[in-house]
């Protein structure tokens, strides 16, 4: 869109062209030439300092001088000058705007500064185009997408993506609208599914129904292959002229296409003789207990990787023409075996070291280092500034607690002053209580109190004092050693002192269901499989300890996780294509890395009068 504008030059032109038609009136035909008009300073983008363009505005006048005061507020905002960029929004009061891409641009401007002031509510509300504006598609589309970035920010994916939908509808270029509809689709997908359904009972044009719908279909993207297909082929039906009628999402389009894994004869490699025969035995009756729930009529092979060895287990898998592959349990199996070159399709039950997994393979495991990851961003999140890992002198402790100190820094990347984690350790279970005296230091102070009797005499009266700057204790530790601990907790911290939380992982819970009288762990927080801290689950914990009494409450925890291999195996190829996806399992809420690692989410639960109950 182009404005004439009338300078010095153009003045002197038109005096000319008045004197050449009183000279042709007298007889005389001079040459003339056309007035040339002058285009409107652009806006939007500033290629030289603030100083060039406010020394060109105090040259111009009228609306070239206040465009000009525009570009030298948006060069200096673009160069972090924001007391140059407020002297210059002093000099463009709103109310003087000489033309409706003046006030786009002063808005534009505006929101940018206080957005640099961390004021997002002010910089989105700033950002209010008139309907009557007579401004060009691309500036619009512009003020949509700035508008639409700070609503991200701050949180509101729902009206960004309004604003994006506008500014699709504005877009000229095909590179910009194929920008705009990713865009849209990835707030969209910010969003859970049942405030997507609620949008779309609200919403005001049948362009924003599509999205919304679409958006509710790719949130069941898992359903089956066939399924969403067809809800696809009804959604292009119902929206003929959508944005996205040619441009469906790539992810959609694949995971409307995957075939998932629907195996007829899946081979199962367990220990189940020797050593490690129950706690294979527990991941059997787990996988055994969803086949027959799900009333399948799958050929199950089992195959003992104790007897045979878990090379000639796996090779037998392949030879008998097996279609999906359990196993091996042990991590020592895993690592000679995964390294075994096939095309069939196997869930391996532990995480090999330093392994790279194959396109048909992935890992599953209950492994203990996540749950530290998890317990330091869970304390991170209740606020707590200062923690103390306590943990075993040997290989697991060191190991276990670094994890955790280094989630705890990643955490805080960024924070200036932010503080390693402070990690204590005992040797064997007898040192416990020394241990955390030392931590809180209560030691020190019981020998100052003696030191002090010794001058003034035994009648003096004194409390011992613990240290005040911790505020959180992760304890890596056994059943064992967890009930130890929390009484020297207790008795340790002063009585001046709030009392200091401890957590710890599923191996330190020692908890049965019938349990009552373990007063002693009270305000103990402990990371566990969701399904052991269920009540209304038809599979229950108690049901299970009916069927095998002599289950103990690790082989509960592989009782849930063979549970969830079988339940994965039909997921597994659409969730490759979508990691965001979480399956609630028995053993917690499960999803698929890059690295094709099932990554497990802990519940939380505490102990409260004697018994464990789930944190909500």
């Amino acid at each position: 869109m182009f404005k004439l504008s009338f300078g010095k030059d153009c003045k002197q032109l038109i005096c000319i062209a008045a004197i050449s038609l009183i000279l042709w009136g007298c007889g005389s035909t001079p040459s003339t030439k056309n007035p040339k008009a002058t285009n409107a300073i652009s806006l939007g983008q500033a290629t030289q300092t603030h100083d060039y363009y406010a020394d060109k505005a105090i040259k111009s006048s009228g609306i070239q001088q206040q465009a000009y005061y525009l570009l030298a507020l948006r060069s200096a905002l673009n160069n972090g000058q924001l007391d140059a960029a407020d002297n210059y929004l002093g000099l463009l009061p709103s109310n003087s705007m000489l033309n409706d891409d003046h006030r786009l641009e002063l808005q534009l401007l505006q929101s940018l500064r206080f957005a640099y002031a961390d004021d997002l509510s002010l910089a989105i509300a700033t950002l209010s185009p008139s309907s009557s504006w007579q401004v060009s598609e691309n500036r619009l589309v512009t003020l949509y997408q700035q508008r639409a970035n700070f609503l991200t920010q701050n949180q509101q994916p729902a009206l960004a993506a309004n604003d994006l939908i506008d500014a699709l509808s504005l877009a000229q270029e095909e590179s910009l609208k194929a920008t705009l509809r990713q865009t849209i689709w990835q707030e969209y997908q910010l969003l859970p599914i049942e405030e997507l359904e609620s949008l779309l009972t609200t919403a005001t044009s049948i362009e924003q129904s599509g999205w919304l719908a679409l958006a509710i279909i790719g949130k069941n993207a898992l359903q089956s292959p066939e399924s969403l297909q067809q809800q696809l082929m009804q959604w292009g039906t119902q929206y003929p002229t959508h944005a996205l009628s040619n441009h469906i999402p790539e992810r959609l389009v694949a995971a409307a296409n995957v075939i998932p894994y629907t195996p007829k004869k899946i081979s199962v490699i367990l220990p189940l003789s020797g050593r490690y025969e129950r706690i294979g035995q527990a991941v059997q009756n787990g996988i055994l207990s969803n086949l027959m729930a799900q009333n399948s009529e799958q050929e199950i092979q089992l195959i003992d990787s104790h007897d045979v060895g878990a090379v000639a287990a796996y090779q037998q898998a392949i030879d008998t023409e097996s279609e999906f592959i359990i196993g091996p349990l042990l991590k020592s199996n895993v690592e000679q075996v995964v390294a075994i070159e096939s095309t069939i399709p196997t869930l391996f039950l532990n995480t090999p070291r330093d392994a790279s997994a194959a396109p048909n393979q992935f890992f599953f495991s209950l492994d203990k280092e996540s749950e530290a990851l998890q317990g330091a961003k869970y304390i991170y999140q209740l606020g707590k500034t200062h923690p103390v890992v306590v943990a075993p002198d040997n290989v697991r402790g060191h190991q276990i607690s670094a994890l955790f100190s280094q989630q705890w820094q990643e955490l805080h990347e960024g924070d200036f002053g932010a503080e390693d984690v402070e990690v204590i350790f005992f040797k064997k279970d007898s040192e416990l209580k020394a241990t955390i005296e030392r931590l809180f230091e209560t030691d020190k102070s019981q020998k100052r109190i003696n030191t002090i009797r010794y001058l003034v005499g035994n009648k003096m009266e004194a409390e011992t004092h613990s240290r005040r700057d911790i505020d959180a204790v992760y304890l890596v530790a056994n059943p064992k050693q967890t009930s130890m601990l929390m009484p020297s907790v207790e008795v340790t911290v002063s009585a001046y002192a709030n009392q200091v939380p401890v957590f710890v992982g599923s191996s330190g819970n020692a908890y049965r269901m019938t349990d009552s009288g373990l007063t002693h762990l009270n305000q103990l927080t402990i990371s566990e499989i969701p399904w052991l801290l269920s009540t209304d689950n038809e599979l229950s914990p108690s049901k299970i300890k009916r069927l095998w009494p002599k289950m103990k409450q690790s082989q509960l925890r592989l009782f849930a996780m063979g549970h969830d291999a079988y339940g994965l195996i039909e997921r597994l190829a659409q969730m490759r294509l979508f990691p965001e996806y979480r399956l609630q399992g028995l053993s917690g809420q499960l999803n698929l890395d890059e690295q094709s690692k099932i990554h497990r989410e802990m519940s939380w639960a505490q102990f409260q009068r004697g018994r464990l109950k789930k944190i909500q």
